[in-house]
């Protein structure tokens, strides 16, 4: 195979996996502003790579459980900003911020979860000062 041939599938394979990395860190799927919902009841918390899963439950205003599932960063960036697998308990009480599913699922991209004491836990994407000064 002539070097030309070797340059041109590289850069075809180069392109066609870093498209599925970029789609894989799309936050297109989630409203850009948040909800924050009030009285949740954590029910677990999944500390496993690529993203930490937390999950609650919330009544709805006709008084029904409604379940939720939010994401949040791997663990290894969620350490960096003061998480351990810990961090949350099933049964805890919190306030839960996230943005939404815009397909109305019941899913979600953390954004923090506050206690009842005020102390809040912030998603890696939003607890890192460099990130914040490069969206301004």
């Amino acid at each position: 195979m002539t070097a030309g041939r070797i340059l041109i599938c590289f850069v075809t394979a180069c392109a066609a996996t870093g498209a599925a990395l970029y789609a894989h860190h799309s936050a297109a799927v989630y409203e850009t502003t948040t909800i924050a919902l009030k009285n949740a009841t954590l029910t677990g918390l999944v500390w496993a790579n690529p993203h930490t899963l937390l999950t609650f439950d919330v009544t709805d205003v006709d008084g029904s459980a409604a379940s939720w599932s939010v994401e949040s960063g791997s663990p290894s960036s969620l350490r960096r900003v003061g998480w351990n697998r810990n961090s949350v308990r099933a049964g805890d009480s919190v306030t839960v911020e996230f943005f939404p599913a815009r397909n109305g699922a019941r899913v979600g991209r953390l954004a923090k979860v506050v206690f009842s004491d005020g102390r809040e836990l912030l998603d890696s994407l939003f607890a890192n000062p460099l990130a914040s000064e490069q969206q301004q």
